[in-house]
């Protein structure tokens, strides 16, 4: 990875929307269609290819498929939390998936999808796939999440990390609006973890003034430095491409 060497952006296929995917047991669209009427009251109507959110007055935009035969396969390698092989049994007889996108790149956009992936869940959905981040969820885990959710539920919900030789480094920060962030893989993997999060929670409360995110900062005792690339590490991955680079984030010796 060279870094600050801007690469040609024709070499990528931008992707500028949120893509949340869920598996569902539906005998077809118009019964799905009718149980989001009857579990939103109304508030939400599912026509053509549009998700309608009536009360706050948005849309989103609904892909609706037929079975997929490797679905189970995806949930199994996603970032799934408590997922188990049971659950994973139960996706394997879904009937049909449904893609919900919505454009991306700030925090309003990320909340605002919150509540209409409930909706889907409680209409008969099965499961949750984030295809911005690859992290998957149970019903319940997603239900924790309210229509205004914290900062740091949605940081831990959207967000996923990895690592490569070189770093760890996390994945879906571009649905926020915000860079990236990597650490050396030579640091303890709980402490790197922490470290990441707690810089990516800063950058998202000071999203509207990204000034005031400091080149060195202080956490548990220890000083680290950040510096921005233009460069991230999920750049071959349309998905998961940040159009936004990453922070290399340093100890301070």
């Amino acid at each position: 990875m060279s870094h600050g060497r801007l690469r040609r952006k024709d070499f990528f296929i931008m992707n500028d929307k949120l893509v949340i995917c869920i598996p569902g047991q539906w005998k077809d669209r118009e019964k799905l269609s009718r149980s989001v009427q009857k579990k939103s009251r109304s508030e939400y109507v599912l026509a053509d290819d549009l998700l309608m959110d009536v009360k706050r007055n948005r849309a989103f935009e609904v892909q609706f498929q037929e079975r997929d035969a490797e679905l189970s396969e995806a949930f199994y390698y996603a970032d799934r939390g408590i997922m188990n092989d049971k659950m994973l049994q139960k996706l394997d007889k879904h009937t049909h998936v449904l893609y919900l996108k919505s454009y991306m790149g700030s925090l309003e956009s990320v909340q605002r999808i919150v509540p209409a992936v409930q909706l889907l869940l409680k209409s008969g959905g099965l499961a949750v796939s984030i295809q911005n981040s690859g992290k998957a969820f149970t019903p319940e885990e997603w239900g924790k999440l309210t229509d205004e959710a914290r900062l740091d539920q949605l940081l831990h919900t959207f967000v996923s990390y990895r690592q490569n030789e070189q770093y760890y480094y996390s994945c879906g920060m571009q649905m926020l609006g915000l860079p990236e962030a990597a650490i050396s893989i030579d640091t303890d993997p709980d402490a790197s973890m922490q470290v990441m999060s707690q810089f990516l929670y800063s950058l998202m409360a000071h999203e509207e003034d990204d000034s005031n995110q400091e080149t060195e900062f202080k956490l548990y005792g220890r000083t680290y430095s950040s510096q921005h690339y233009i460069e991230c590490f999920n750049e071959e991955e349309p998905n998961f491409y940040n159009p936004h680079g990453m922070y290399i984030l340093t100890e301070v010796m």
